[in-house]
């Protein structure tokens, strides 16, 4: 069912429930307001007689040889069929009645109201006795008239109902119509849209209770269009950056096939090392476009051990420093403590920089670290000895594909993946040269959770 009929619907059930417990409510109180004016013009029309008796005003044969006044004589105009008076003697004879009503039996009525049977039909009587005077005065009333006068009532009551809420459904109908205007006008705007268009959608005009849907979706479209950009530059870049190795390992592999001896097996080597390359190349690319993504996407605890992390890097890097000839130099006992960084991100980026370090260290050169706690974060600096960055390079060496030489053969990726860990999880990134000699000086100021047990 559409949001439309359902407010119609939930509106219209909620007005006829209203109407209808209105209209009981009206009924009943009506009614009952109705039985008690009945029933006081009832007791007023005895009390009537009662007055003209005591005043004098009409005179009675109250003596048991006395005959009884005649309707003709005592009431020369006929009351209505459905009302009726009597006068009794208090020794129950009957004085007086209207005529074309039916005797009520004195001796079995009691003061004051009652309901009775009369040839099978129901009265309302009521009682009055003047002892003063010796007369029982009744008047009764037929209940038919009551319940055409309560039929009467219940119709005038049902005919608005009946007739007034057609007519507020409908309105209520145009009424709805004309507010879901804006969500019909939001829906067209996004059905004439194509694949490509992630444009934000305008929230002018937009109701305050659809506002938070526009958001929520010029937000999803924001998204999707960075998503989409992150691809585009993997794709662009990933054509670009790997172009070159490809080719070279292809020409290297033409020379291999036609040459032989140390000519083939350098020119294997080096289509080896291209391979090496490339594959390095394409693991930091995908790295990097996992770092892009957003923070739910990755599954793995937010946090890790530092120590451990640090230990795992530097004992992968040994065989590389050791082929180079460079000395790693831990200067203090590594400080155990969990940090709020998922292991391999922090894995990644302590790599990267540690083998930054190493590659730009000539040889015969030392690479020291070093790790300091502060009450809020755990400091991780590497001094290394080699050439160092220039001044005007510091602020573009995190940029992708960047290197500060021509010739440097690291893939331009190794900064840029450190950076974005750091942004990605709160870290500080520290890059700078040692003062009066030559050297990088890079590092992490980690956020840290608690301290790891101690052994």
């Amino acid at each position: 069912m559409s949001l439309r009929w359902r407010l119609i619907g939930g509106i219209a059930l909620l007005l006829s429930a209203l109407w209808a417990a209105t209209a009981v409510w009206f009924f009943f109180d009506v009614r009952r307001e109705l039985r008690e004016v009945l029933d006081a013009r009832l007791a007023s029309s005895a009390s009537m007689v009662q007055g003209l008796i005591s005043r004098g005003d009409l005179r009675l044969p109250l003596s048991a040889a006395a005959e009884p006044i005649s309707a003709a004589a005592s009431q020369p105009v006929s009351l209505p069929t459905e009302l009726a008076c009597q006068l009794w003697t208090l020794e129950g004879r009957l004085i007086t009645a209207a005529r074309n009503a039916p005797t009520l039996s004195a001796s079995e009525i009691l003061d004051g109201f009652s309901n009775r049977l009369v040839a099978g039909e129901p009265w309302r009587v009521y009682a009055l006795t003047d002892r003063d005077s010796g007369v029982r005065i009744i008047t009764a009333e037929r209940q038919n008239l009551r319940m055409a006068l309560i039929g009467d009532v219940a119709m005038a009551v049902s005919a608005p109902f009946l007739i007034v809420l057609p007519a507020t459904i409908l309105l209520v109908w145009v009424a709805v119509r004309r507010g879901l205007v804006p969500l019909e006008r939001l829906r067209r705007s996004i059905v004439s849209r194509n694949a490509g268009t992630l444009d934000p959608i305008g929230e002018h005009g937009v109701p305050a209770e659809v506002l938070p849907l526009v958001s929520a979706l010029n937000g999803l479209f924001a998204r999707l269009s960075e998503a989409f950009e992150r691809e585009r530059r993997f794709t662009g870049d990933a054509a670009h950056e790997l172009r070159t190795p490809l080719t070279g390992i292809k020409t290297q592999l033409q020379i291999a096939q036609s040459a032989d001896g140390a000519i083939r097996e350098r020119a294997l080597r080096q289509a080896e090392a291209g391979v090496d390359r490339m594959s390095r190349l394409v693991s930091q690319m995908l790295l990097l476009a996992r770092l892009e993504t957003e923070p739910g996407e990755l599954s793995e605890p937010e946090s890790c051990e530092a120590g451990d992390e640090l230990q795992a890097v530097l004992q992968t890097l040994r065989p590389l420093a050791a082929k180079r000839e460079v000395q790693l130099l831990p200067q203090n006992e590594i400080v155990a403590v969990t940090v709020r960084v998922p292991a391999s991100m922090l894995h990644a980026a302590l790599r990267n920089l540690l083998e930054n370090s190493i590659k730009h260290t000539p040889p015969g050169r030392q690479i020291t670290i070093s790790t300091e706690l502060t009450p809020t974060h755990l400091q991780l600096r590497i001094v290394d000895e080699g050439p160092g960055i220039p001044p005007e390079a510091l602020a573009r060496v995190t940029q992708r594909f960047y290197r500060v030489a021509v010739a440097d053969a690291g893939t331009g990726l190794g900064l840029s993946i450190v950076a974005a860990v750091a942004h990605r999880y709160n870290m500080r990134l520290h890059l700078e040269n040692r003062a009066g000699q030559a050297g990088l000086i890079s590092g992490l100021d980690i956020p840290w959770h608690s301290r790891a047990p101690q052994p």
